[in-house]
């Protein structure tokens, strides 16, 4: 089920590339809830690096353009000798979409209720362990499963 019936679009991305994105972005969400629930004196840290990370699903999700994090994921890649392998960029782009909201959640509530944005972070943090490390992209199956029946582009 890694690749869940992914539509086919005119785009394509780096599938590798973006699972290391994902790891990256794992690591980001781990020390957001971390600063926000065990240690709350680096509340501030965690709302700058929450909000870094919603501008970086912004890019991913809403514009053509690799975002911070995927430049990075990218050449931490090549530089390892993960190959490039190419897969339909729609339903990443869609994850990311999703992704965006959860962040914006976390950067919402991080102010108000550290621990509910833990929370929001630590579903965030579950959807990217399960992309990264297990390959299976929860928003690729939505995409497929919900939208695509539709007619969704």
């Amino acid at each position: 089920m890694a690749n869940a019936a992914c539509p086919i679009s005119y785009e394509a991305v780096d599938h590798n590339a973006s699972r290391v994105t994902c790891l990256f972005t794992l690591v980001a969400l781990a020390a957001i809830s971390a600063m926000a629930v065990v240690w709350p004196g680096l509340g501030r840290v965690a709302l700058i690096l929450a909000v870094a990370l919603t501008l970086d699903y912004a890019i991913r999700a809403w514009t053509r353009y690799p975002s911070p994090m995927q430049r990075f994921a990218r050449g931490f890649a090549r530089m390892v000798g993960i190959p490039e392998k190419r897969s339909d960029a729609a339903p990443k782009r869609f994850a990311c979409r999703v992704g965006f909201f959860f962040a914006l959640g976390t950067v919402m509530l991080l102010p108000l209720a550290p621990p509910a944005s833990a929370l929001i972070a630590g579903a965030l943090l579950f959807f990217n362990v399960l992309d990264g490390v297990f390959d299976f992209c929860v928003g690729c199956w939505m995409y497929s499963t919900f939208l695509l029946p539709r007619g969704v582009d």
